[in-house]
């Protein structure tokens, strides 16, 4: 066996041993999670119909619920999970917190909920093509 023939098994051992250590998740999930984490998305815009924080909050619960929903499938599958880093959770949490405060301070906040929407579209669509890929 030469250097090229041991590399290509060992490449397809590892591919194979990731592939049973993390199995793949039922269909319906990247939809719900998608649609979870866009409704998140855009309730941090600015409402006229709730007050205060309550859009946020219900965003942020929309939002962790999905999470929680993904960790919950991965421990019945038995997946080990992988470590986190902080940054992206840092980066989203300041990100959100930005948007979050402009819309508290817009004056004309029917041309920015447009933004609001197209960007829960897009994280919608994001997370449904991420998770897709790892659905059945």
């Amino acid at each position: 066996m030469d250097a090229a023939e041991a590399g290509s098994s060992l490449g397809q051992t590892r591919h194979i041993d990731r592939a049973s250590a993390r199995p793949p998740l039922p269909r319906w999930v990247p939809l719900v999670c998608g649609v979870m984490f866009g409704a998140a998305v855009v309730l941090q815009g600015p409402n006229g119909g709730m007050s205060g924080l309550t859009a946020p909050l219900i965003g942020l619960a929309l939002a962790l619920g999905a999470y929680a929903l993904i960790v919950a499938i991965r421990a019945r599958q038995g997946a080990p999970r992988r470590p986190v880093s902080a940054a992206p959770w840092i980066t989203t949490v300041v990100a959100a917190g930005a948007l979050s405060t402009s819309s508290l301070n817009s004056s004309n906040t029917s041309e920015l909920r447009w933004l609001y929407v197209a960007s829960g579209a897009v994280v919608a669509g994001i997370v449904w093509y991420r998770l897709q890929r790892k659905a059945r």
